[in-house]
């Protein structure tokens, strides 16, 4: 069975159908090989990232299986792996923290409600087929998200570093506060193990990029501890552990919608439902389409936003918090060379029996070596160099990003994700009616990398590109100019040009032309063809060169 004789119906219900008949051997072998990999991967993040949401690591284990089946058999990616995620912990630990303590059975309870009710906003959005939506969320609103959740994480994590108790759902600035007068109490011990665990990590990335960072900081870390408690005895040492893990082959578990216990948090947990449910298919939509650049795959977005809905209210049925795509997961899974989602279901169980058999072995890691995890998972979120890129553009990109980052840090994720889609929805009216240069960061910039092309600035150039608009045009490339020097290759993707005329032809011929004279050079990416004659008349196409002209259909 294949995508020609299958029934539109049947792979609309059952879209597992459309990938089962690639399973050959060697697909088979591959998927195997880098199902093992994903989750071994995933297995102290998904205890790091459960802490940070304020929930037992069981739930980040639990979230890290099954709705990663789920959206294996009904998303429609083939390479997208879900399952926890940064900024979902964060929101969620942020939105809870308002109607339980941490650690009481009242958190749980609010946090299975949540995810039910994010998946049921999702599966709406799929049902309706919203999907197209999250193409429009501003790259920059992206990325200044994750950098101020990136802030977040190291900011929250610095009491369980330094061996000290925090309350998690206090603001920022009261934790570090906090933090300064209580320097005394620190235990060295302990944050010299949280040392050590980062240190490990950022060699490791550094010197060997392609071994699992993470996973050989964790190692490393929970020796150090073991070596610590042998030389000086664990009654001296006195660093907290994670603790005995309680698991349950099927851990069933409800949503409560009872007045008693609903009625109280019903606003806080609909609003915060929601911002989960935008904010996880968000990131999914983008991880989606990246990776399906990378593989050729067609993605249809509304098919996956509904996977990622389906696996949010299964899993609140089975002990999860939200889930969402993974980039970290999803890149090491087409990297290893997985080809189907098998990788995900293969993942989950060999994560299943990770758990059942080396618990102990897990519940033994320090807290300070999570926190030094986390550390490294924060600090990954900060990408120095683009928001360098970006803060060089004169106007809306820079204060939109300074913006949603200082609201992420100190006015609530939910608020600054709320202005990220009203900044979002502005950016689209303006590039209606007028061309804007967009940076292109991450996972978006890399699926416009030809092969060979390193350190290059991307951006995303749209709207109507003609003789009244070329000034905002060579005014956006002399900002981009004073980041990069022209030294590097400018790739624009254009794919959402809507026309263009000979004048806007010359102020893209003309930047070509300064790229090359400082050792650059241009590529243009383009939606489909109609622009090919405008393109040969005015000259452009011999002075790029077809080979620097790319077509994204």
């Amino acid at each position: 069975m294949n995508r020609s004789n299958t029934h539109p119906l049947v792979r609309r219900f059952l879209p597992f159908t459309e990938w089962l008949p690639m399973l050959d051997a060697m697909t088979v072998r591959n998927d195997i090989w880098a199902g093992v990999a994903a989750g071994i991967l995933i297995l102290p993040q998904a205890i790091a990232l459960a802490t940070m949401a304020g929930l037992p690591p069981e739930i980040g284990l639990y979230t890290s299986i099954f709705p990663v089946i789920v959206c294996a058999l009904f998303g429609s990616s083939w390479h997208v792996l879900s399952g926890p995620n940064t900024s979902i912990s964060v929101m969620v630990a942020t939105i809870i923290g308002g109607y339980a303590s941490l650690g009481t059975p009242d958190w749980i309870m609010y946090t299975l409600t949540l995810t039910f009710i994010a998946g049921v906003i999702q599966l709406l959005f799929g049902v309706l087929k919203l999907g197209v939506v999250f193409n429009y969320f501003s790259h920059t609103v992206m990325v200044a998200i994750v950098t101020g959740v990136g802030i977040i994480i190291i900011i929250q994590q610095i009491g369980n570093f330094l061996g000290l108790t925090v309350n998690p759902g206090e603001p920022v600035q009261d934790t570090l506060y906090s933090m300064l007068f209580r320097m005394p109490e620190v235990n060295w011990w302990a944050a010299s193990l949280g040392i050590l665990t980062v240190v490990t990590g950022m060699l490791v990335k550094r010197c060997f990029p392609r071994q699992p960072a993470i996973i050989i900081a964790v190692i490393v870390g929970m020796a150090g501890g073991w070596l610590l408690e042998f030389l000086f005895g664990a009654g001296n040492t006195n660093v907290d552990k994670l603790g005995y893990l309680s698991l349950e082959i099927l851990p069933l578990s409800a949503p409560d919608f009872s007045p008693t216990n609903f009625y109280e948090a019903a606003e806080g947990l609909m609003m915060g439902g929601f911002i989960i449910a935008f904010l996880g298919l968000m990131q999914s939509a983008v991880i989606a389409r990246a990776m399906a650049v990378k593989s050729g795959q067609h993605v249809d977005i509304d098919q996956e936003v509904i996977g990622q809905g389906l696996s949010n209210v299964v899993g609140s049925f089975l002990s999860c918090y939200p889930s969402c795509g993974s980039f970290n997961r999803s890149a090491s899974n087409i990297e290893i060379g997985g080809k189907t989602p098998l990788v995900g279901i293969v993942s989950a169980i060999v994560l299943a029996l990770l758990v059942a058999f080396a618990s102990p072995i897990i519940a033994q890691m320090p807290l300070s070596v999570m926190a030094g995890i986390l550390f490294l998972v924060g600090a990954g979120l900060i990408k120095i160099k683009d928001i360098r890129k970006l803060l060089a553009i004169r106007g809306e990109p820079r204060i939109s990003f300074l913006l949603v980052c200082f609201t992420t840090v100190y006015g609530g994720l939910e608020w600054a994700v709320m202005l990220g889609i009203a900044v979002s929805i502005i950016a689209y009216m303006r590039h209606v009616s007028r061309p804007e240069l967009d940076l292109l960061f991450e996972n978006e910039a890399e699926q416009y990398m030809p092969d060979g092309v390193h350190d290059a600035t991307v951006v995303q150039l749209s709207g109507s590109i003609f003789f009244g608009s070329t000034h905002a045009i060579e005014r956006g490339f002399s900002d981009l100019a004073h980041e990069d020097h022209r030294a590097n290759p400018l790739i624009i993707a254009g794919e959402l040009i809507d026309n263009m005329d000979d004048a806007g032809a010359a102020s893209i011929a003309q930047e070509a032309r300064k790229r090359r004279e400082s050792g650059g050079d241009l590529i243009l990416w383009l939606r489909d063809h109609n622009l090919d004659d405008l393109l040969q008349r005015s000259g452009l196409v011999s002075l790029l060169g077809k080979y620097n002209i790319h077509y994204a259909s």
